[in-house]
């Protein structure tokens, strides 16, 4: 996106202590919501739910099918545009129910804004997102243009740090060391987050669009390439093997394997001697 034409136009900024869009929904316009404080379960697409806490911003682009629900909590929602191409409508556009969408009346977002954005940690801008909403209350003055002006320098920090630079390839080659080095433990998506300091749901998105699968599939399929390797240069028992590769399930370990592979694991095996030989 040509920076210069960033130009935020906001229909609306409020704090909301209730959250409950449960039926999917699609809006025309992007949404930011900054998690003041309490915590929001959040669907989008087709993945699994994760949750926003405090401290959480989370970017939806306009076109995103989701689904939010949560009480109990503090969260500044803005809904706007990127320019102001759409300023004559400047009263709030509700989302509608999938059913209901009209492509055509999309206001589509350019890169890097076209996809959904989550920071986990932005805490030090808390003031700026509570400040926002409370300028939208008063409406005194320029308001609308002091919210673009704010909301811009926020979009182009959200845009710094979930930048490809700010996630390079090095974390993929991080997350092989640390599958290898745990293969026999259990992993879990949110154990995986933590420790790289990412959402578990962001990790697996940045896997999903550079090596085409997700975060799960991930540590399936590289435990599956260990197995094959110890089948087919080890005398080890199949169910020690599934073991030391992460599957307590034997049965599961063979079922997940010939999913894979098309073969049993001791069929593998075999095959692999009658190749050597």
């Amino acid at each position: 996106m040509d920076f210069s034409k960033l130009n935020p136009f906001v229909r609306s900024a409020n704090i909301y202590e209730v959250i409950n869009r449960t039926d999917e929904c699609i809006a025309y316009d992007s949404r930011i919501i900054y998690m003041i404080s309490g915590d929001v379960t959040v669907k989008i697409e087709d993945e699994k739910k994760f949750h926003i806490s405090a401290g959480n911003l989370l970017y939806i682009p306009a076109g995103t099918r989701y689904r939010l629900k949560g009480e109990y909590l503090r969260a500044t929602v803005i809904t706007f545009d990127l320019t102001d191409e759409h300023s004559d409508l400047e009263e709030k556009i509700p989302p509608v129910l999938t059913s209901e969408f009209k492509e055509e009346l999309c206001h589509k977002c350019e890169s890097p804004f076209d996809r959904l954005l989550l920071i986990e940690d932005f805490e030090a801008e808390r003031d700026n997102f509570i400040d926002i909403s409370n300028t939208a209350t008063s409406k005194e003055g320029e308001w609308k243009a002091q919210i673009s002006a704010k909301l811009k320098t926020l979009l182009l920090k959200v845009c710094e740090i979930t930048s490809d630079n700010a996630l390079p390839s090095r974390m993929v080659e991080a997350l092989d060391a640390y599958i290898r080095e745990n293969c026999s433990d259990e992993i879990s998506n949110t154990e995986i987050g933590a420790i790289f300091g990412y959402h578990p749901f962001y990790v697996s998105r940045v896997l999903k669009e550079k090596k085409g699968i997700t975060l799960h599939q991930y540590i399936i399929s590289y435990r599956l390439k260990l197995a094959k390797t110890m089948l087919e240069n080890t005398k080890k028992p199949i169910a020690d093997i599934a073991v030391e590769t992460g599957f307590t399930d034997a049965s599961y370990f063979t079922k997940t394997f010939k999913n894979i592979f098309g073969v049993t694991p001791k069929e593998w095996r075999n095959k692999s001697k009658e190749e050597f030989i």
